[in-house]
């Protein structure tokens, strides 16, 4: 699959994820406003806790092996079925182990039984998800991604729909939680149903797959552990400190944080596929394609970030309703450390196509170290707006570490010429939006693109030549 047929997979496997998390994203936002209004802030809280708690352990199932087994099909498609199916194997017994591990160092920790409870129904979806990721390797290495996005959309709107018969009978708390099961259920029998077309997938277990497979994941891992442990850490350590009522505040502001960041796994689910093969065969190609993923990602983060800070205020009330009101600044840090996130994530995935993760992992370290140290002085005392202010510093850090890294390994850093274009095009709109920010949510975003697309295609952050050809 090269050239020209090449580049319209590329095409349409972008633009179905693009559509399917523009759908997930609408049914996760009508999730999120009624599960906070049933449940309201202290309830949310605990909710919010269950779930990063699990997600937390979730990188230790793992253990970067999904990448790893993405990168080597990509490179060798005809040992799809060995090594999908051996990972298959290995991540379902790795994730009983740690869910067991999960729970038993939850009885360790302050937390209420109601919190205990949750994070047990919780492991449930958790268990199902890794399943499916495994499959879904098929889809990113093939650049098939439509199919795995057809499975999550369908599971999302399940667990919405669970979650709405929930709500309207009043079961409470615990089967709230117990909603996201029947989603996981839906999506792992739809990848199921989907990936026999493309490859044939059964459980093998052969250990010498197994062996190598853990070996040239485990750097990976480690810093997937470790960034895990970063972007779960101020939840957790709100949860030492402060009220179950700001752990839902914050978890309000970080939910939405997680959904904006939808995005940029649409994106790399094709860049990296193509990354690592350019790197084995035309490092000139990886270049280009590391300038052209780096352009977007800043076009699309800047105005998030700009936009959701004079929108937080409107964005909270849609999205948890009164009594959330303290989730608005923390939303207004970690909307720029979300588009800071973005390019960061372009170049660690970078660093592992080519096979530099080991590299890596001191800015992982650091990025750790700095995060815990800084949430555990300030959370105490000055909360959750001290939590989202870290992961905004810490994203500026990881910044400089990511520059100093693919200046080493690829002598190259894309240039920040588009950037500037998207960040002047992102001030002007905020400017735009900021007198009329009391208004209706939904239709100043609206304006709010309309703008920053004009002021983006005035000052030549648009490709013109792209799009005359487009239209030819």
């Amino acid at each position: 699959m090269e050239g020209p047929t090449l580049g319209r997979r590329v095409a349409v496997n972008t633009a179905a994820q693009i559509a399917g998390r523009a759908v997930i994203l609408g049914l996760a936002a009508v999730s999120i406003a009624i599960i906070t209004r049933y449940l309201g802030p202290t309830q949310y809280g605990r909710y919010a806790l269950a779930l990063s708690y699990i997600g937390l352990f979730g990188v230790l199932a793992d253990v970067g092996i999904f990448t790893i087994v993405v990168r080597e099909i990509s490179k060798r498609p005809q040992d799809t079925t060995r090594l999908v199916g051996n990972a298959l194997t290995l991540r379902a017994l790795v994730s009983f182990v740690v869910v067991i591990i999960a729970l038993l160092v939850s009885l360790l920790l302050p937390y209420t039984p109601q919190v205990r409870e949750a994070i047990l129904i919780a492991a449930v979806p958790f268990v199902l998800g890794l399943l499916s990721t495994s499959i879904v390797a098929v889809f990113q290495a093939q650049l098939r991604m439509e199919r795995s996005v057809i499975a999550d959309v369908v599971g999302r709107a399940a667990a919405l729909l669970a979650v709405g018969i929930v709500i309207l009978a009043d079961w409470g708390f615990y089967a709230v939680v117990a909603s996201a099961a029947v989603g996981a259920a839906v999506v792992l029998v739809l990848d199921v149903i989907l990936v026999r077309p493309l490859a044939t997938i059964r459980l093998v277990a052969d250990p010498s797959v197994w062996k190598m497979l853990v070996l040239a994941a485990l750097p990976l891992g480690l810093a997937l552990t470790l960034n895990e442990i970063y972007l779960r850490a101020d939840t957790l350590i709100i949860s030492l400190y402060r009220t179950d009522r700001e752990v839902g505040l914050y978890g309000l502001a970080w939910r939405i944080y997680e959904l904006v960041a939808l995005f940029p796994v649409v994106i790399m689910s094709s860049v990296f596929p193509l990354l690592s093969r350019y790197v084995e065969s035309d490092e000139s190609k990886a270049r280009r394609l590391l300038q052209a993923a780096s352009d977007v990602f800043w076009a699309v983060g800047l105005p998030l970030a700009a936009g959701g800070v004079v929108l937080a205020p409107g964005i909270i009330a849609l999205a948890g309703g009164s009594g959330f009101e303290g989730s608005v600044e923390p939303l207004r840090l970690l909307l720029p450390a979300g588009a800071l996130a973005y390019v960061n994530m372009l170049f660690g995935y970078a660093l592992i196509a080519k096979n530099r993760q080991r590299d890596a992992l001191w800015l992982n370290v650091v990025g750790l170290v700095l995060n815990l140290a800084l949430n555990f002085a300030l959370v105490p005392s000055h909360g959750i707006v001290a939590a989202a202010a870290v992961t905004l510093g810490c994203e500026v850090v990881i910044l400089g570490g990511s520059w100093l890294l693919m200046r080493q390994h690829y002598r190259f850093f894309p240039s920040l010429l588009g950037a500037g274009k998207a960040l002047v095009a992102a001030l002007v709109m905020a400017g735009v939006l900021w007198p009329l920010r009391h208004g209706p949510v939904i239709p100043l975003v609206a304006l709010g693109a309309v703008v920053y697309g004009a002021v983006l295609f005035a000052v030549g952050g648009v490709d013109r030549d792209l799009i005359a050809r487009l239209r030819g």
